[in-house]
C-alpha cells in the first residue's frame, strides 16, 4: 500500500541529523510498491551510506528484516532500526546479525548521539560513548547491552521543523477536497488516555505540546516552501487543550493566514463555541475516534466517552460548518453480531460525512494485546503479523487477523463490507432529511430506493423541476440518486 503522506517521524530524525551537519537521504519504499528488493537495495547502496536507518511497525517488521539482511550482504555500513516494533523488543531484534543497533523510544537525540559515537572511530572510546547513549541497544562482543530508556523531551519548541525537503512531497496522495496539496503537521506528542488498542511506547502517556508561536512559524514555512494552504494536524489530541486551541484560532485570524485545515479530535474535548471559532480560523474537517456503538463496549476499551457526547460533538461540528469523519472498530473483544449491529446502526444514525470501519487487531504493546496474552498464555508475536492490518478497502476479500469477537472470520469480514454499504446509503437519507425536513426527507428517501423513482429523481433534479432542485444540486445530485 502506498503511504498516504510523508512519515513525520523520519522527517524529524532527518532534521535533527541535518542540524548536526550530517548529510541525509530518505528512501520511502512505500512509494515504490512494485519495486523489487534488489532495486531497493541498489538505490540505498548507491549513495554510499555511513549509517543506514530502518523503521518498522509490528505489521511490517518482517519486510524490514528481509531488507536489512539484503543490505547487510551488500554494504559494510552499520544498520540501526527504530520505530514501534524496535521499541517493544529492542534486545530481541539484536539477535538478528543484520541489525547493529536498536533505537527504542523517542529517537531524535538518540540517533544523533549514535552518529557522534560512530564518528569517534573504533576502540574503547566508541564503546564508552555507546554505553552512555540513553535509549540505545547494541552488541558488545557476544553480549547484548540495553541502555536505560531516554526521558521524553518536553521542550518541543526546541525541535527543528521536519525535513520535508527530503521527501517527494508531490508523490503522496494526500489532497484537500478541492484537489489542493495537503501537508501534515504534528503540534503535540503523547496521550494520557488508556484506550486498549493504542500503542504508547514512543510518544509516551503524558501530553506535550508546542507553543502557538512555534506552530505558526512552521505553517508559514510550509506555505512558503510548498505553496500549500491545506494542513492536516495529525496529533492524537489536537483539541485537548481548549486554551491553546482558542489562542491558535485567534492568532490565525489576527494574522490573516489563508489556510484550510483538518485535525483529529475527541468528542469529550470539544464544544459548540470552540467549533465555531475553529471554522472561522479555517478548520473544515474533524476526525473523531468513536469506535463502538454501545456504552458497554466503549467502557470495556477504556475510551472514556459516552454515546451522548458523540451525538453532541457530531451535531455541533456539522452546525459549525465543519465536515465530520468517524472511526469505528468491529471485532472488539466480546463483540457479538448484535453489538456490531448496534455499532453499525449508531454510525448510520449519526450525520457523518465519512466513516471508516476497521478490523480490531491486537498489536503488541497495547492493553488489548496484554489482555489477549493473559487469556491465552501461549500467544506470541510471529511472522503471521505480516498479514495483520486494520484498514481495508471494502472491495477486496479480507481475512481477519486474530479475531477477538464472538462471530466467525467469514461473518466478521461480511459485517465490515455491510457496514460500509449501509453507511453510504444512510448518507443519502441524511441529505434528503437536511433539505426536505425529517419526515418528508425520510419518505422521499424510501421512495428513492425504487429504481424507477431514482431515474425520475435524477431527471427532476438536473432539470430543476423538483421543487427544491437548486438545494438538492448543491448537496450533490449524483449521490442522491
Amino acid at each position: 500500500m502506498v503511504n498516504s503522506y510523508p512519515p513525520l517521524g523520519l522527517a524529524y530524525l532527518a532534521a535533527f541529523l541535518e542540524r548536526e551537519g550530517h548529510q541525509v537521504t530518505v528512501y520511502d519504499l512505500g512509494l515504490e510498491p512494485n519495486g523489487s528488493l534488489e532495486q531497493d537495495v541498489a538505490r540505498v547502496v548507491a549513495c554510499a551510506p555511513d549509517l543506514i536507518g530502518l523503521t518498522a511497525m509490528s505489521s511490517n517488521y518482517h519486510s524490514a528484516l528481509e531488507l536489512a539482511r539484503a543490505l547487510k550482504a551488500a554494504t559494510p555500513a552499520p544498520i540501526v532500526v527504530g520505530g514501534p516494533h524496535a521499541s517493544l523488543f529492542p534486545a530481541e531484534l539484536l539477535k538478528e546479525p543484520c541489525f547493529d543497533y536498536v533505537v527504542y523510544g523517542e529517537g531524535e537525540s538518540t540517533i544523533c548521539e549514535l552518529a557522534r559515537a560512530l564518528q569517534a572511530g573504533e576502540g574503547p572510546a566508541r564503546g564508552e560513548a555507546l554505553r552512555a547513549i540513553l535509549g540505545l541497544c547494541f552488541r558488545e562482543g557476544a553480549e547484548i547491552i540495553q541502555n536505560p530508556p531516554r526521558p521524553l523531551e518536553h521542550d518541543l519548541d526546541s525541535f527543528p521543523f521536519p525535513a520535508r525537503h527530503l521527501f517527494a512531497i508531490d508523490r503522496y496522495p494526500l489532497y484537500a477536497p478541492d484537489g489542493g496539496r495537503m501537508v501534515t503537521i504534528l503540534s503535540s506528542r503523547g496521550c494520557p488516555y488508556n484506550c486498549s488498542y493504542c500503542f504508547k511506547g514512543i510518544m509516551g502517556r503524558g501530553y506535550r505540546q508546542r507553543s502557538v508561536d512555534n506552530i505558526l512559524a512552521e505553517i508559514r514555512q510550509v506555505m512558503a516552501a510548498y505553496q500549500a494552504k491545506h494542513l492536516y494536524f495529525i496529533d492524537d489530541l489536537f483539541t485537548i487543550n481548549k486554551r491553546r486551541l482558542l489562542e491558535f484560532t485567534q492568532r490565525v485570524m489576527a494574522e490573516g493566514l489563508d489556510i484550510r485545515w483538518q485535525c483529529l479530535g475527541r468528542v469529550d474535548r470539544i464544544d459548540a463555541e470552540t467549533l465555531k471559532a475553529m471554522y472561522q480560523a479555517g478548520c473544515r474537517e474533524i476526525h473523531y475516534g468513536i469506535e463502538a456503538g454501545t456504552q458497554a463496549m466503549l467502557d470495556a476499551i477504556g475510551k472514556q466517552i459516552t454515546l451522548e457526547q458523540v451525538r453532541d460533538a457530531v451535531r455541533w461540528t456539522r452546525e459549525a460548518g465543519i465536515m465530520v469523519k468517524g472511526y469505528f472498530m468491529l471485532g472488539l473483544p466480546g463483540d457479538t453480531e448484535a453489538t456490531m449491529e448496534q455499532t453499525i446502526r449508531f454510525a448510520t444514525e449519526l450525520d457523518l460525512d465519512e466513516a471508516m470501519f476497521s478490523l480490531t487487531t491486537p498489536f503488541p504493546g497495547t492493553r488489548l494485546w496484554d489482555e489477549l496474552c493473559q487469556r491465552h498464555p501461549g500467544t506470541q508475536y510471529n511472522a503471521d503479523f505480516s498479514r495483520a492490518y486494520y484498514y481495508n478497502s471494502y472491495t477486496e476479500e479480507i481475512e481477519p487477523f486474530m479475531n477477538l469477537s464472538q462471530v466467525s472470520d467469514k461473518r466478521l469480514a461480511q459485517l465490515i463490507r455491510e457496514a460500509h454499504a449501509r453507511f453510504w446509503e444512510s448518507k443519502r437519507k441524511h441529505k434528503y432529511m437536511r433539505v426536505l425536513g425529517p419526515k418528508a426527507g425520510a419518505l422521499v428517501w424510501r421512495l428513492s430506493k425504487n429504481s424507477l423513482v431514482r431515474a425520475l429523481g435524477r431527471w427532476a433534479i438536473n432539470t430543476g423541476l423538483l421543487g427544491r432542485g437548486r438545494a438538492l444540486r448543491q448537496e450533490g445530485a449524483d449521490s442522491w440518486f
